[in-house]
């Protein structure tokens, strides 16, 4: 339930607050007085703890790109198995001289610190975040909106064979780590000889080892990825079987002693080679995985693995009636981490043409939310209404505008680039004045400047229409910026009136400014209506 919750809520509160949870379990299992309390206390102390892992891994995968989250997670899951030993050996050391409810009580206090380093330090990641596919929708400003559902998550564990692979795989991996966690102690001070100490030494090294075949798993595992997805399976099949070897050695070769040459190249080693294929399982989760189903697939993956390490040492048990103990530890490591690489090998068949899938649907959803987020973000001007031909488009110096001979038509923009921005597809988007007016402030005054001088070459325009019928001389038009430059004759005067006028009632066409008033040269060609000017916008 926790890994799925990683999937809809704050994931850094969600895991500090398995954090408390844990060590509020873990006390309470210190102060038990019976065997129902210690058995309730261990069971949420279990639950809590295992939950985090998903949260962590899903934090993770929005932490770290595809190509950094084998040593990201390297560097977890050493951590992780390093606390366990190390947690082991301080009871181990402590608990006949203060008490085995000590070391819970210890382990409560490291918790809740832990928790409020966390709190106080990590960030919640953008979900998706690190997805290449998805950086153009997140620098866009769109969020990851996906959300977890039941269609989704079956999906995701049916119809993607890396994902039954891996999980299946995490079960059958983990039974005979269940077997070395419970009877490897054990095993050592009872079977093979060596003392208390002496065994919890071997076993210290073995997790020391853990340590560092984590980190190395992961940095070798990121590597090989780096040369063909397919070789990191391939990878962690042939160290899974490697890692048979020295356990073998351990449980059967003859060690005189624990601080010897064989005592810590069995234990230390057993531990480097086991670790190398386990920490690259999760990350190839993630990779597998959208965002949103990732704390589900992992969570379904960590109940797996539990599941198995808590059948192992049952299955010991189990063939500890027909063998000795030595014989069922061999056969189970053996068997168990044998069908482990088997399924590692058809994992990497799988895993590129999943993950090239997971890919190509995350860039269609971004796409998508691209072209939604653009549609939604576009501004249009309100519809025309009776009074439209007072209500003008405000447009750039350099748009077109096509006119229709009905005055209460929309203008049509050709080439405003001030509008073009907004252009989704053959879709054309206006807008409105008063997002002119906020947001291009620059342009607006250049266009007042504009619309002046326009307006003042119409009031011109006027003058010279009228000049011809009062016999007065007009100054020529292509002298309005100089006016020192000559004066025109009546005839050609009258001549140009005409034809400026004859071009103003033929063009449909004009650029960057409001079209000129009309001027009739004689009385008989004046409407019957008179015409509105058209107003001036600033």
């Amino acid at each position: 339930g926790i890994g799925i919750l990683a999937d809809m809520v704050n994931r850094k509160y969600l895991f500090c607050l398995t954090l408390v949870g844990g060590a509020a379990s873990a006390w309470a299992t210190g102060k038990a007085t019976n065997f129902p309390q210690l058995f309730l206390c261990r069971l949420l102390n279990g639950g809590f703890m295992s939950g985090a892992v998903p949260v962590v891994f899903s934090l993770l995968g929005d932490l770290f790109a595809v190509e950094e989250r084998n040593a990201a997670s390297s560097g977890f899951t050493a951590m992780m198995g390093l606390g366990i030993i190390l947690g082991q050996v301080y009871a181990g050391v402590k608990g006949p001289e203060l008490g085995w409810q000590h070391a819970f009580g210890v382990s409560a206090m490291v918790t809740l610190v832990l928790a409020a380093i966390c709190l106080v330090m990590v960030q919640e990641p953008v979900r998706g975040g690190k997805e290449r596919v998805l950086q153009d929708m997140i620098k866009s400003g769109t969020r990851y909106e996906r959300k977890l559902t039941l269609q989704g998550f079956m999906k995701a564990c049916l119809q993607n064979a890396s994902n039954s692979i891996l999980l299946w795989q995490g079960f059958f991996s983990s039974l005979p780590w269940g077997i070395i966690f419970v009877f490897l102690n054990d095993y050592l001070s009872q079977e093979r000889g060596f003392s208390v100490p002496a065994a919890t030494y071997l076993v210290f090294l073995f997790g020391m080892g853990c340590a560092v075949g984590g980190v190395l798993g992961g940095y070798w595992g990121q590597v090989v990825q780096g040369m063909n997805r397919r070789y990191l399976p391939l990878f962690m099949a042939l160290t899974t079987e490697l890692g048979i070897l020295p356990f073998l050695g351990m449980l059967n070769v003859r060690i005189p002693r624990a601080h010897g040459t064989l005592g810590i190249l069995f234990s230390f080693g057993s531990g480097v080679i086991a670790s190398l294929p386990s920490v690259n399982v999760r990350p190839c989760l993630i990779n597998v995985n959208p965002p949103e189903t990732r704390g589900a697939a992992l969570t379904a993956a960590n109940l797996l693995i539990n599941l198995g390490r808590g059948i192992g040492p049952s299955c010991v048990t189990l063939l500890g009636m027909y063998f000795s103990r030595q014989d069922a530890l061999n056969l189970t490591l053996t068997v168990f981490w044998t069908i482990s690489a088997i399924q590692l090998v058809m994992l990497s068949k799988t895993l590129p043409r999943d993950q090239d899938t997971m890919e190509a649907e995350l860039a269609h959803y971004a796409n998508s939310q691209i072209k939604k987020s653009a549609n939604g973000n576009s501004l249009e001007i309100p519809p025309a209404s009776s009074e439209a031909s007072k209500t003008e488009h405000v447009m750039s110096p350099t748009a077109v505008v096509l006119l229709t001979e009905n005055s209460e038509q929309s203008p049509i923009l050709l080439n405003d680039p001030l509008t073009d921005q907004f252009h989704d597809g053959d879709e054309s988007v206006e807008v409105s004045i008063e997002d002119r007016m906020t947001s291009f402030d620059g342009v607006a005054a250049r266009q007042t400047l504009i619309y002046v001088q326009q307006g003042m070459r119409e009031f011109k325009q006027e003058l010279v229409d009228a000049m011809p019928h009062c016999g007065c001389e007009m100054i020529s038009e292509s002298s309005s910026d100089d006016f020192d430059e000559g004066i025109i004759s009546d005839d050609d005067d009258e001549e140009s009136a005409k034809d400026k006028a004859t071009e103003n009632k033929s063009s449909l066409l004009y650029k960057g400014m409001p079209p000129p008033i009309q001027s009739f040269s004689d009385a008989s060609e004046l409407p019957a209506e008179p015409s509105e000017r058209t107003p001036l916008i600033v």
